[in-house]
């Protein structure tokens, strides 16, 4: 798992495959908590049940008042529950960040 840190958000990306990244992923998720989430699995293949399987994770940050993006090239969002949001760019996943910052901002 590459971890890349930015001003909004910790991008964290599968290098290899699904199972490997999940492991680093759960050990470290402690660190990222109070950090907007970006999983980018745009290099590795991956299946619907893989991505449901961080629903938990999504539905920790949303109560922590933190985003929670995945990038899965290749999937319908509307697939997933809506804690997870599920884009096919990184582009998209910084604007929904964006947009819940401003929801949040609002006190919505």
């Amino acid at each position: 798992m590459k971890v890349k840190s930015s001003e909004k958000y910790m991008l964290l990306t599968a290098k290899s495959n699904f199972d490997s990244f999940f492991r680093e992923f759960a050990d470290a998720f402690t660190d990222f908590e109070n950090k907007n989430i970006v999983l980018d699995f745009s290099n590795i293949a991956i299946k619907e049940e893989e991505i449901q399987s961080l629903e938990e994770y999504a539905a920790i940050h949303v109560k922590n008042n933190q985003s929670f993006a995945v990038v899965a090239p290749n999937f319908d969002a509307d697939a997933f529950e809506e804690e997870l949001n599920v884009v096919p760019t990184l582009t998209e996943a910084e604007d929904i960040i964006d947009m819940d910052e401003m929801t949040r901002d609002l006190g919505f």
